[in-house]
């Protein structure tokens, strides 16, 4: 595990800097908060992980990292080689491939299931994918717990088309549950209202990305750093503040690592 955390005299001498290089790293600044707020908590972050060693858990290998790494660089163009990784049937369950462990009080952690120590492929998942998957989360820690497109951003970077598309069907627990109850004649309602509910924000996503486009910025990398509200205002043809405002640090790292080329 890497914890090359942007250099402290960059917070001063050079915040946008610091900004992306942070954010390559999978250290997003939330919607939300201040630059003065994300650097207190890289901070504190970065005094967690010190202490976050599990000797009594195996870590993941180095190679199923670095594919993982390159699926989610290629994809929203960061890697997150600080983050806590480990190998543990008992932490995902036996029908789990791999979770994330994301708490106030402590630093994010992504377990895999044990199985993947000794196979790269467990019941239809692969380690690299799973992993990927995962980072995806632990990236997106610091916004809000109750974004409808949690699911939909980590579930992109699968090969299978089915967890492309389905996958944010699963961002509650409820969901899929009333879906297939809804296969009962007499409660068609259900699922229908919930593939429509899908539809709703698959063509959110799909106007707010062609507005990014139309700005000469990449859609995938953008979009999965922004606010529910605001990919909402852009689907809807406005302009959300963070991209509104020139002296915005958000704007700024948007124009300066993901202009399209």
């Amino acid at each position: 595990m890497k914890t090359d955390f942007p250099p402290d005299e960059l917070k001063t001498s050079a915040p946008l800097e610091y900004l992306c290089r942070a954010d390559e790293q999978g250290l997003l600044i939330s919607p939300e908060e201040s630059f003065e707020a994300f650097c207190g908590r890289l901070a504190r972050l970065k005094e967690e992980l010190s202490k976050c060693g599990d000797p009594a858990l195996p870590e993941i290998s180095a190679a199923v990292r670095d594919r993982a790494d390159k699926i989610v660089s290629e994809l929203y163009g960061f890697t997150v080689g600080w983050l806590p990784a480990f190998y543990s049937t008992r932490e995902t369950g036996r029908f789990c491939a791999g979770v994330s462990e994301i708490a106030d009080d402590r630093p994010p952690r992504v377990y895999l299931s044990g199985a993947f120590a000794t196979r790269e492929r467990h019941r239809g998942y692969h380690a690299d994918e799973t992993l990927a998957h995962e980072s995806v989360h632990a990236a997106r820690a610091a916004f809000p717990e109750d974004s409808v497109y949690d699911e939909y951003f980590a579930c992109q970077v699968h090969a299978s088309k089915f967890r492309r598309n389905a996958g944010n069907l699963f961002r509650r627990w409820y969901i899929p549950v009333l879906f297939f109850l809804g296969l009962n004649p007499f409660l068609f309602v259900l699922p229908l209202g919930i593939l429509l509910r899908e539809f709703q924000l698959r063509r959110r996503l799909r106007r707010a990305g062609e507005r990014l486009r139309g700005l000469g910025l990449r859609p995938e990398p953008v979009l999965a750093r922004l606010a529910d509200a605001e990919i909402e205002m852009l689907a809807a043809g406005g302009l959300p503040a963070v991209l509104a405002d020139g002296s915005s640090l958000r704007r700024r790292l948007f124009f300066r690592r993901f202009t399209l080329r």
